[in-house]
Parts: structure tokens; sequence; C-alpha cells
């Protein structure tokens, strides 16, 4: 019997191509932006069509516009299936604006001019020299008040995060027995999303839905759920066996989550658990999505992703006790707190 080939190494890239490949995600990114804003999957969705159609639906440029197609298909953005005419791709689907998962919202957030958040990291730079968040600095008032100011984009916001959140619910619902919490406030729970899927998966649950009035009133109907309004800073609803803070605690630095906890641990009966449900950054040199959101937190909220350890100083500053953290399918974990 002869012996197994050995496994042939993995070639090695040059450094120079390393960087030049780091340095080309700008244009990637903003040229994905640009596909979003002139919505090319949408008008995708029935055939595929000739860059000249396209440039009439759009009001673009057809040579222009037949580059920019050119070099998304390249990275798997839209298939020319012929001479100049281009069709969709899986990955372009979800481009389109109103389909469970779409990432239309998102893109336009992170890549488009006018929505903050494209702006703000071009203040990275000051935000590493100072501590300062870029974003308030950029438009003199945090992103919150920005969103007040601005009903259009804090529309793209909303949607943006429900379409983030939307791929991960169900594995947040299945990471954990719910059915042992009767009672279950949802703290900063916008529209009650990740609640309702709670409650319909464990019908002997009651929910409790908090969030601020404007946001509570959109609100998912469901029997079993009650809706209440009100600051987090403040006072939240009293009673429940476990407290649900989702991509939440993250928008704060420590000093504005810690008080937040606070609230949330002074209204929580002495067993009741505190579940702060976010993206853990992981202590290794590997590249991770978190640790880049986390440099999106810094430039926008003032916010940050955080290590297992940083959550566990973080509770116990607000007066609760680790328990354990439960991974799910998807980048979230659940955090559980209990008091001390």
């Amino acid at each position: 019997m002869s012996e197994s080939a050995a496994p042939a190494s993995k070639p090695m890239i040059p450094p120079h191509t390393q960087l030049q490949k780091i340095s080309m995600g700008l244009w990637h990114s903003r040229a994905l932006g640009v596909a979003a804003e002139l919505e090319i999957a949408d008008h995708l969705v029935k055939a595929p069509l000739h860059v000249d159609e396209l440039a009439a639906l759009t009001k673009t440029h057809p040579p222009s516009l037949f580059r920019l197609l050119r070099a998304l298909e390249g990275i798997g953005l839209f298939k020319q299936v012929s001479p100049r005419v281009f069709a969709n791709t899986p990955v372009s689907e979800l481009l389109r604006k109103d389909i469970p998962g779409s990432y239309w919202a998102g893109i336009l957030l992170a890549h488009s001019p006018g929505f903050g958040e494209f702006e703000a990291m071009t203040g990275l730079l000051g935000s590493v020299q100072t501590g300062q968040i870029a974003f308030d600095r950029i438009y003199g008032c945090n992103l919150w008040e920005f969103l007040k100011r601005n009903p259009p984009q804090e529309g793209i916001y909303g949607q943006a995060m429900r379409s983030i959140h939307e791929a991960v619910t169900p594995g947040i619902t299945a990471a954990c027995d719910w059915s042992r919490f009767p009672v279950i406030a949802d703290i900063g729970g916008g529209i009650g999303t990740q609640l309702v899927d709670v409650l319909s998966a464990h019908p002997s649950c009651r929910g409790i839905l908090f969030d601020q009035p404007d946001v509570v009133q959109r609100a998912i109907s469901n029997d079993r759920m009650e809706r209440t309004s009100g600051s987090f800073f403040e006072q939240v609803p009293s009673g429940a066996d476990a407290y649900i803070l989702r991509s939440v605690i993250h928008d704060w630095a420590d000093s504005e989550a810690i008080a937040i906890l606070k609230t949330v641990r002074a209204s929580a009966k002495p067993d009741a658990r505190v579940i702060v449900i976010e993206q853990v950054i992981q202590e290794t040199s590997e590249d991770s999505l978190t640790k880049w959101l986390d440099l999106v937190m810094m430039v926008t909220s003032g916010g940050q992703e955080r290590t297992a350890v940083e959550y566990r100083q973080l509770l116990e500053k607000a007066g609760l006790a680790l328990e354990k953290i439960v991974p799910t399918a998807g980048p979230f974990s659940l955090i559980f707190g209990r008091g001390v």
C-alpha cells in the first residue's frame, strides 16, 4: 500500500498583494452602495436587462453603468448573461428592497452618503486620536438626535436594523428554553420581533415590550404581549422573570451601559435573569465581523462590542453576576446575568 500524499501547502499570498486586496475594499463597498442607491437588483427581478434599458430606468450614463456592473460582476454581484445584458445572482438578490433578509437598507446605511455611518467612518482617525465620537463632531448632535431630526434616515435605519436582525431572531429563540420564564420583558425591543418570536414558540409565556412611545405604537400585535414605553435610563417594567436587552448595550459606552443595567436590575425580581444579547469579541488574532462592528460603534454612537471578560465586568458594576454565556446558531450570544 502506498503512503498517502501529504496535503499540499496553501500558497502564501505576497504581502503587497494582501495590502492591495485590503485597499480595494473601499472601492468594492462604495460600488455596492451605488448599486443599492440605484436599486438595480429590483430592476432585474423580472428578467435580465440590457445596460441601455437599465440606464434608462436608473437615469444613468449607459457606458459608465456598464463599467460599474462589470466590476461588480467580478465579486459576485450581478451576472452578464450575454454581452451587456445583466441578471441578478444569489448575492445581488439580497439587494432587493422588500424581500425577507434584504440587505438593501443596511448597505445604504453603511456605504452611502447622507445616513451618517458613511460620514462617521471618515472621521475614524479623529476618534482614534481623541476618543471622541466622530458622528457627534460631524453632525453636532448624537446619532439618536440626528435620526429624530431626519425621518427619512430614521426610516432607513429602522429598516436596516430589522433586516439585519431578522435572520438571527429564530436562532436566538432556539438557544434558550424560554418556557422557564413565565413573564419576559424585552427592553428596547423595537417593534417586538424577537419577543413575538419567543412567545410564538412558547405559548405558556407572556411578554412585555418596552421602548420609546413612537416605536411601541408600531409594534407587532400579540394577545400575550403588553406594550409599554419610557426611558431605560429611568425606569423599566417590574415583575418580569427575564429581561432581554438585544443589541442595546453595545450602543453605549460603559457608563451608560451600566446605568441601563442598573435600571433593569432595580426593577427585576431577586431571582430574575437579565439576558444581554450581543456579539461577543473572541480574544484571538483572527479577523472577525464583530471587531469591525466595534469600530463602527466607536465612530457612530460611542458604544462598543465587548469580550466575555468585559461583559462580566460590566454586569458586576451593575450589581449582576455573569451566570453563563450561551452561543446561538448565528453571531449573537445570550449573556445571562443574575442579581448578587
